[in-house]
């Protein structure tokens, strides 16, 4: 998983608040807790990498989780719903337990939200990670996190002739990120509802319409355009109990390309005249400057 290095400043400044910590006067807590989401947003079914950070801030061992207690543990909730009920799919957390930390150390932890809660529904959630010592939880401040289902490009279906009643639907959508246009691949099988994590399938420019091809052996290639010189071509092996990329290629468009260079070409060559008329006329105007201040004397 890639992070900015941007993140990593976050993950250090935020600072963990005892849930259950007795009221008294400030000081700083046993454990610094951090939690970092690259995106704010997320299409429906994609994986979410999240980054966690704990940190010791006492001069001795500190050991996180003992017995029933976890190490640490998310709390996920979708807005809007009533009962405030805990979405996380591992109640027994998702750090090494027990976790130690020597004096002043920090670790950190890549993991996959989309695996440790339940996302599965359009919305957005609020995300908090807490590190348990001593039975004592301190938690991060909740991140705010949306699930998009994006906008429908394109749809198809794949039959299993081995499986008849299976069926598995594709849906290319749309959706921005870091202000670019995304592709993505969302796959679902029915009728049991099973999904497969979404795939981005990179850069997408909306001048032509993606490409979906399905073959009855199970292969599913995608081609869509990137950027005005090139397109995109994934292809996928779909069988009924696994649907897993192959490849991705950059294709060049040899039309759109030489358009593209020969477009550059003449702006490279209307700047270099029209630098030169400019300077042209810097000349002429300049030296009519010089006959104006030094007109000719008559003869004597």
């Amino acid at each position: 998983m890639r992070f900015l290095p941007r993140l990593l400043l976050t993950l250090t400044a935020l600072l963990p608040l005892a849930a259950h910590a007795a009221e008294g006067p400030k000081r700083l807590a046993p454990v610094s807790v951090g939690i970092a989401i690259e995106s704010g947003s997320y299409v429906l079914g994609e994986t979410l990498p999240v980054r966690v950070l704990v940190r010791n801030n006492t001069p001795a061992p500190l050991t996180l989780g003992k017995g029933d207690h976890p190490a640490g543990a998310f709390e996920v909730i979708r807005h809007g719903d009533p009962q405030q009920r805990n979405l996380a799919r591992e109640p027994k957390g998702c750090l090494p337990k027990p976790l130690t930390l020597k004096p002043n150390e920090e670790r950190v932890f890549d993991l996959d939200l989309s695996v440790a809660a339940d996302l599965s529904r359009q919305g957005k959630y609020l995300v908090t990670f807490g590190a348990i010592v001593h039975g004592v939880r301190y938690d991060t401040q909740p991140k705010a996190v949306d699930i998009v289902p994006g906008s429908v490009v394109l749809e198809g279906t794949q039959l299993f002739a081995n499986d008849p009643t299976r069926q598995r639907h594709f849906t290319l959508v749309r959706w921005p990120r870091d202000h670019v246009d995304r592709l993505f691949l969302r796959v679902q099988d029915t009728p049991d509802g099973r999904f497969f994590p979404t795939v981005m399938l990179g850069a997408y420019l909306p001048l032509v319409t993606p490409r979906l091809n399905i073959s009855p052996a199970g292969e599913i290639v995608v081609l869509h355009r990137a950027t005005p010189e090139f397109y995109v071509r994934n292809v996928f092996w779909s069988l009924p109990a696994e649907f897993v990329r192959r490849s991705t290629q950059s294709l060049l468009d040899p039309a759109t390309a030489d358009t593209e260079r020969l477009n550059g070409m003449r702006a490279d060559l209307d700047a270099i005249i029209q630098k030169n008329e400019s300077q042209r006329k810097a000349d002429h105007d300049k030296i009519e400057r010089i006959k104006a201040n030094n007109p000719k004397r008559p003869l004597n």
